[in-house]
């Protein structure tokens, strides 16, 4: 007698149960609905400024490293014609050093031309990696300056 009255029970717990969670009328199911579709809308928008706004970054850091690039060019062309050294072997070895420099000068406006624009996350990834190379030629080109300025 008690597991049919449980069985009963048990079911008309579940029955009222699901008769309680399905009563959304249509007028709340279209308020959610209107709600998600703004949410979405502004989603949209933000992406959009985001994404413009990452365009004109890159273009920003892109003529900035272009400046610093021609500046490199122009210390580089510089350091070549004031080699002093008086030893042949110096001047051969000094000048492979500047050719390497401006090697390296050349992959990194190459580098810089070909990045297609991608998601932020590489794009941060990109820059300082980019930042690294930068700064490391940076530091070769002044090596450079002050060896020839102590011969």
């Amino acid at each position: 007698m008690k597991t049919p009255l449980l069985k009963i029970t048990l079911l008309a717990a579940i029955i009222s149960f699901v008769f309680i969670s399905c009563n959304n009328s249509p007028k709340d199911k279209e308020k959610n609905l209107n709600d998600a579709m703004d949410k979405v809308q502004e989603a949209k928008e933000e992406l959009s400024n985001s994404t413009l706004d990452s365009i004109s970054d890159f273009q920003k850091y892109k003529s900035s490293i272009e400046t610093k690039l021609v500046e490199n060019e122009k210390i580089i062309a510089n350091l070549k014609s004031n080699n002093t050294s008086k030893d042949e072997s110096t001047k051969k070895l000094y000048r492979n050093q500047l050719d390497k420099l401006k090697m390296k000068n050349e992959e990194l406006k190459a580098k810089i031309e070909n990045y297609k624009e991608s998601p932020e996350q590489k794009w941060e990834l990109f820059k300082v990696d980019f930042n690294k190379d930068m700064d490391d030629l940076g530091k070769s080109i002044s090596n450079m300056a002050e060896r020839n300025m102590k011969k």
